[in-house]
């Protein structure tokens, strides 16, 4: 089965250079993260750290849901105005990792989103 993924890029704030420092995939039924050795040593000399959730560089994490630290980036199953959001998206029902991959999950509050490519 093919690995359904999407990319996490850090933006650094003084240059406006993106990062593509992570890897999150879905493989068989679970959640994947897995950093991008090169890319992250590169980002890190410019102020790149580590996620708080994910502090090993070298290791795979795996989780059988999309992991807590990204999903609660994305607006919730039973907001009222969830069909519209949906619909932004090209969606017509609710699954976390596709609303992620659609939507970038970028917050106003950190440098970070998610793109397929």
């Amino acid at each position: 089965m093919e690995k359904d993924l999407v990319y996490l890029v850090w933006t650094d704030v003084n240059t406006g250079n993106k990062y593509k420092v992570a890897m999150l995939y879905k493989e068989n039924g679970k959640f994947y993260f897995k950093y991008i050795l090169e890319n992250v040593k590169e980002a890190e000399k410019y102020g790149f750290n580590l996620l708080v959730a994910f502090r090993t560089l070298n290791a795979t994490y795996e989780n059988p849901q999309l992991f807590a630290v990204f999903s609660s980036r994305l607006p919730e199953e039973t907001r009222p105005e969830i069909k519209e959001i949906l619909k932004t998206y090209g969606m017509t029902e609710y699954d976390e990792f596709e609303l992620l991959k659609r939507s970038g999950a970028k917050l106003p509050t950190d440098n970070y989103e998610f793109v397929k490519e």
